[in-house]
């Protein structure tokens, strides 16, 4: 037959190739659960991605943010994969307790799912794994018509009926074994024998075909949901065709996969790597502690507008607070760059940003001289420090009272990678707190004064 050519060509070369080398073998097989295990679950709507499928199912990481009733699925589905192989390299006949059992396998414990009454109102229904449906379960079509299933009452009969059906083509063969896979596939749809999970175990009964006929696990891709729902509207409209070549297409794509595998070719398909790298992406450059930015005369010029400016405006209105208890009050900014040992004083920031040396740290600098009390006058210097490295920067305060000792050393607040964009509202907290700082070491030293000598 004409719609099967290339698979029995392909087919003939994967048996001429076997049996694969155990690496080989293992590596392939992994690939095809993970991406079986992602895709099944994928089109039924699950939100985890292949990565975070990849590292709960291998290093049993769970996902921040996820439904646990995901973790669970992807998780049940893998066991019941596992399940599933055992079971064909057994060469156990097919039968409806195992089917049930295998849905038991796939749900794991019962639980509660949203659903609709027969008016429409909304409404929670128990799902019970291995048992079947005990309601209705059809669907509303996105045409507003309703999409009738087996009834409850008529699902154990045309179980049976599926199953008898599927064990006379086995003993007697009128179909390819691709088209029998296919065809109990969409059957098995047709009947929607349980409240949940009909869809994965659709797919999971129709690689059992194949790979009791010696073909690998086939994979139908999230990425092709609407191909694949088309193709089995088709089919309930009376066209089976859209749908045998869907599954043609995808099996050619997994016995395809098997050969390079047989070769010790790469395995990895060509957008691969891409996924890989969005995903890597995602894990590292969007974290708060991905270096984006390294220090240059570019990064030291939008610091300047995007961070420093604001902070030396917002603590200077802090700071302006405590002029009132001062004779004298004064405030600059210094730099210190290479070259420049002691640093320059009274500078103008935003030349000082933008000047062609690059920096390496910059201070905002208080001076509050003579306390008004008698017999308590001291002079305070306050100095809020930046030391800036090659990827982040370091804020440092330092309150002390004049002349400055060497037990008065600097408090790091504060440190950030080089960012596109600063938190403002942070900041001015952040300096919120400082200025509560100065205001606990002046009442200090109000304190220490007022208080007699024993």
């Amino acid at each position: 037959m004409p719609l099967f050519t290339e698979i029995n060509r392909l087919k003939a070369d994967l048996d001429g190739l076997r049996p694969l080398a155990p690496e080989q073998e293992q590596r392939v097989l992994q690939k095809f659960r993970l991406e079986w295990n992602y895709n099944s679950n994928a089109i039924e709507g699950n939100s985890l991605t292949l990565g975070e499928t990849r590292s709960l199912l291998l290093h049993g990481l769970t996902a921040a943010g996820k439904p646990m009733r995901d973790h669970l699925d992807i998780k049940g589905h893998n066991e019941a994969v596992l399940w599933l192989e055992d079971f064909v390299r057994d060469e156990r006949p097919l039968t409806e307790q195992f089917i049930r059992g295998m849905h038991e396998v796939l749900l794991g414990e019962a639980y509660y799912t949203s659903a609709q009454t027969a008016t429409g109102q909304p409404t929670r229904k128990m799902i019970v794994p291995g048992q079947y449906k005990q309601q209705p379960n059809n669907v509303l079509t996105a045409t507003g018509e309703m999409f009738y299933f087996a009834s409850p009452e008529d699902t154990p009969a045309q179980m049976r009926d599926l199953v008898d059906w599927y064990r006379q083509e086995e003993t007697a063969p009128t179909m390819h074994p691709v088209a029998l896979a296919a065809e109990f596939h969409y059957r098995f749809v047709r009947i929607h024998p349980f409240d949940d999970g009909n869809g994965r175990m659709s797919r999971l009964l129709m690689n059992l075909i194949l790979l009791r006929h010696g073909y690998p696990m086939t994979v139908i891709k999230a990425t092709d949901r609407n191909r694949y729902l088309a193709a089995l509207s088709a089919a309930d409209a009376g066209d089976p065709e859209p749908f045998l070549r869907f599954i043609i297409e995808n099996v050619e794509a997994g016995l395809q996969l098997m050969i390079r595998a047989a070769k010790g070719e790469s395995i990895d398909e060509p957008d691969d790597l891409d996924k890989k790298l969005a995903l890597l992406k995602k894990q590292v450059l969007s974290r708060e502690d991905a270096i984006t930015n390294i220090w240059s005369k570019e990064t030291q010029s939008e610091f300047y507008n995007l961070v420093f400016s604001f902070w030396q405006f917002d603590f200077t209105q802090q700071m302006e607070r405590f002029y009132a208890f001062f004779l004298h009050n004064e405030s600059a900014v210094g730099v210190h760059a290479e070259g420049i040992p002691e640093g320059i004083h009274g500078v103008s920031p935003q030349l000082a940003f933008d000047n062609e040396v690059l920096l390496k740290s910059a201070y905002i600098w208080f001076s509050l001289k003579e306390f008004r009390q008698l017999n308590n006058t001291f002079s305070l210097i306050v100095r809020l420090s930046f030391a800036f490295n090659k990827t982040g920067f370091i804020v440092s305060l330092l309150i002390g009272t004049l002349p400055l000792s060497t037990s008065d050393n600097e408090e790091p607040i504060f440190s950030s990678l080089y960012k596109s964009e600063y938190d403002h509202a942070r900041i001015h907290d952040l300096n919120y707190q400082l200025a509560n700082k100065v205001y606990d070491f002046i009442a200090a030293k109000v304190a220490e004064a007022d208080t007699p000598p024993a």
